[in-house]
């Protein structure tokens, strides 16, 4: 039976078997997440990227366009990049090897080790997440709680695919994996983080095939979940009742 680390190697191997990193080096790949007016640079000029790790960085072309935009966010003290494959690990690590303040990391596929617990100010995975199965999102969700700091913000770009349960995610467009926008603010709140913003957007002719949601560790640490009103289950046993005995199933 596959598990959260060995499926998330598989769907990793598959762009490695690709030119995939190659072309994604180019604007016209790179832009869209960038280019000032974007909703993507709309919601990553909310985070304070004082410290901030980056999740499945490939060649690590985001990074290159966050230190190239520094100038307009918080000061960058540090930048971890994370990825399960060795081999962008190796390369992200000769591309930033001069660059001071970043640190390249393989990580297990399911967790952001060996980040610190509280050590960073934000997260962000853009053009990844969006195949990672389910329940590899939900535990990634769970270990941003442990490494944010109070205050801290995440900005995840994820599939709002969830017409194709149970699919090949490679046989679904855009090779999307099976998530939702509700499914995705669900297990984020169970993490302990807070939903501060959700935006579905379009990916070629997909319409809302994907979803940006930026959330946050609450600064005072608690988990605040929004309760249900409770029903009054007497008051509504007695009007099922009334309204049986007057369609006449009881005397």
């Amino acid at each position: 039976m596959a598990t959260v680390s060995s499926r998330t190697l598989e769907i990793a191997r598959d762009w490695k078997s690709t030119d995939y990193y190659n072309k994604a080096e180019s604007d016209a790949w790179t832009d869209p997440f960038w280019k000032p007016g974007t909703q993507f640079r709309r919601l990553f000029e909310k985070l304070d990227t004082t410290s901030t790790v980056e999740l499945a960085c490939g060649h690590g072309r985001h990074s290159v366009r966050l230190l190239s935009t520094k100038g307009d966010q918080t000061a960058l003290q540090s930048l971890v990049l994370l990825d399960v494959v060795e081999d962008n690990v190796l390369h992200c690590r000769r591309r930033f090897s001069d660059v001071s303040g970043v640190s390249v990391h393989t990580n297990s596929g399911y967790d952001f080790h060996p980040v610190e617990d509280g050590s960073v100010s934000a997260i962000f995975c853009f053009d990844a997440m969006v195949h990672f199965e389910y329940d590899a999102v939900f535990s990634y969700l769970q270990d941003a709680s442990r490494i944010l700091r109070h205050g801290g913000r995440a900005l995840f770009h994820h599939s709002n695919l969830d017409k194709y349960p149970g699919s090949e995610y490679r046989n679904n467009p855009h090779w999307r994996n099976f998530m939702s926008k509700n499914l995705f603010a669900h297990a984020a709140t169970r993490s302990g983080l807070r939903v501060l913003e959700q935006v579905t957007i379009d990916w070629d002719e997909s319409q809302n095939l994907d979803c940006l949601t930026l959330v946050e560790k609450r600064a005072d640490g608690s988990l605040k979940l929004e309760t249900p009103r409770a029903r009054n289950t007497s008051s509504l046993l007695t009007r099922l009742a009334g309204r049986a005995r007057r369609m006449g199933f009881q005397k």
